[in-house]
């Protein structure tokens, strides 16, 4: 090979080894489909650190207090995406639109700030997005915010609305645009196949695919919940639960083991864990429009 050819094809391979470096530097891995859950909580500690250091957003406390106002809508719902097809799209869709969503912390040993890390889901481009109740109802947090699937750190600008007794909070995102999003449905039946991508421990858009077992209402407060067969745990609240088109059905909340018996006080023999889910038809007011 001449001389001129060697030297015209060292820079491309330059700028195509420095490419895949940068490629393997921002997701963690030479595979982009791998995932360093590490990372990913380093960037959302440090980058809503500085969003909050730089001043002008609310604090946790304030952030708080807007939450227990229990405001309602009504709120317009944006517009519907159309159902997809296959489950690799709608997984795709539903992925974009799962957030990692906590506070930032002190723990008192150091200057550094820690996360506690939930989920939520963006139903709207300029970032409407919808999590647990008690997710946000947490007194050490310094400041809220979220992440999105792609990286972008935002603080919780405003509750827009929120109901403790069915653990579900309408947020806006300061400063989000043109975000992906999924939509609404309140229909759901018994046997439906769903999905739920989740954060169970940190294990960051965990997917796990699932029925609905059935409708059922709490023993107290008889509030509307959906148990699923999906799985998933602790880390997973406001989580989305999603139908086979991409539609967002329900919100992860809470998890109830079941033992066959105690021995000396001490629960023993795991039968099952049941999996419960908000329904998005319990917010149906919050909006001037019916979920379908």
């Amino acid at each position: 090979m001449p001389a001129s050819s060697v030297n015209r094809i060292f820079p491309v391979l330059a700028t195509i080894l420095t490419l895949l470096a940068f490629a393997s530097e921002t997701t963690g891995g030479a595979d982009d489909g791998f995932r360093d859950d590490a990372r990913t909580k380093a960037d959302f500690e440090s980058r809503l650190g500085a969003i909050f250091e730089s001043g002008g957003i609310p604090t946790g406390s304030e952030t708080m207090k807007q939450l227990a106002l229990e405001k309602m809508g009504p709120i317009s719902l944006p517009a519907v995406s159309p159902a997809l097809s296959t489950l690799t799209a709608a997984y795709e869709r539903a992925r974009l639109a799962t957030l990692i969503l906590g506070h930032l912390y002190l723990c008192g040993k150091c200057d550094k700030y820690h996360a506690n890390l939930a989920g939520g889901v963006i139903i709207s481009p300029d970032g409407l997005a919808l999590t647990n109740y008690h997710v946000l109802d947490n007194r050490e947090a310094i400041v809220f915010g979220a992440m999105t699937a792609e990286g972008q750190v935002f603080a919780i600008d405003e509750v827009l609305a929120s109901s403790k007794k069915d653990d579900i909070a309408l947020i806006r995102l300061r400063g989000a645009k043109n975000l992906p999003f999924v939509s609404l449905s309140a229909t759901v039946a018994t046997g439906d196949e769903v999905f739920v991508i989740s954060h169970p421990d940190g294990f960051f858009h965990s997917f796990t695919k699932g029925y609905l077992s059935r409708k059922y209402l709490t023993p107290n407060g008889k509030t509307p919940r959906l148990q699923i067969t999906a799985d998933f745990a602790k880390g997973s609240s406001g989580a989305g639960i999603f139908n086979l088109g991409g539609s967002l059905v329900g919100l992860a909340t809470a998890t109830n083991s079941i033992y066959y018996e105690k021995e000396a006080g001490t629960p023993g023999h795991l039968q099952m864990v049941i999996k419960s889910g908000v329904p998005i038809s319990t917010i149906s007011k919050w909006f001037s429009e019916t979920p379908q």
